[in-house]
């Protein structure tokens, strides 16, 4: 081979390599969140994640009165019980009691991804020990939007951007992304401080869509904890909705562990004669036996 021609052989090796450097340069380049100019007094999207973090783990606990709304496509808006109770621990333990004319009609618990749910005046319950999932959602994606979303103390901070601030109101809208693998939008956040607290939360899927629309207001404040007393969350993939209207909040009230004993309350229901159902099978009790007369 000619100097001249293994020169050329070499020269464009080297063009090729360089090609390829800038390609995977670019590949990294469009992995990264770009900032966004803000005005002026914009907080760093760390201190509001880090505010989100510190209020929603200084409470522990709470308990709860209230009102219970669902409506799914068989029943177009259903009232369950305007005297339910909540027990909520942090970050994904509930207890729900509804009741109607004072009689307890329907109990949900919910610890651990298992769940359990009880139909005490038709001595029949449905117990599930793994997440269930539906079209879009799991059963633990449906708790974990209305109380807890996300982990923020522990998100990557290279995946949250702050996109905009309003100083008047003091709300700021946050970026939440994913690698599943590429980068992706997965929640988009309405947050207003300080303390930080969720106004609106979108969480979406791979396709951009969203599959989970929570707003929390009429916030109240304990021990210097914001909490909502209104979580609405519609579920458009599931054709449903939930509304949670809570009064009387007790925060960080004790509240027993047996209150979460997914397997325990099951077993008294099994020594008490209740029948086992699968309610996602179509057996149990209808929406309209549930809410007759609420």
């Amino acid at each position: 081979m000619k100097k001249n021609s293994y020169m050329s052989l070499i020269f464009r090796c080297v063009l090729v390599m360089l090609a390829i450097c800038c390609w995977a340069g670019c590949v990294r380049l469009g992995r990264r969140l770009e900032p966004i100019t803000l005005p002026p007094g914009a907080p760093a999207v760390s201190v509001v994640l880090d505010g989100l973090a510190a209020n929603e783990t200084a409470l522990t606990s709470f308990r709860a009165t209230g009102t219970v709304v669902l409506e799914i496509p068989e029943v177009e808006a259903t009232q369950i019980s305007r005297e339910s109770t909540l027990y909520f621990r942090y970050p994904n333990q509930l207890y729900v009691i509804g009741r109607r004319y004072g009689t307890r009609v329907i109990e949900l618990t919910y610890a651990k991804d298992a769940f359990l749910l009880e139909f005490p005046t038709r001595r029949e319950y449905c117990l599930r020990l793994a997440t269930e999932s539906f079209n879009t959602l799991t059963s633990a994606d449906i708790v974990r939007e209305m109380f807890t979303p996300e982990p923020w103390e522990s998100l990557p901070e290279d995946l949250a951007r702050l996109s905009d601030y309003d100083e008047a109101t003091q709300t700021a809208t946050i970026e939440i992304w994913t690698r599943d693998p590429r980068l992706r939008l997965k929640r988009l956040l309405l947050a207003q401080g300080a303390p930080w607290v969720i106004l609106e939360s979108q969480l979406l899927d791979k396709q951009g869509r969203v599959i989970a629309h929570t707003l929390k207001n009429d916030y109240h404040e304990q021990e210097s904890i914001r909490y909502p007393t209104r979580i609405e969350t519609l579920f458009p993939g599931e054709d449903a909705w939930m509304r949670f209207t809570m009064r009387r909040v007790d925060v960080n009230a004790p509240v027993e562990d047996n209150a979460f004993d997914v397997i325990g309350k099951a077993e008294a229901l099994e020594r008490r004669g209740f029948h086992r159902v699968d309610i996602f099978a179509g057996e149990g009790p209808d929406i309209e036996d549930l809410t007759a007369g609420s």
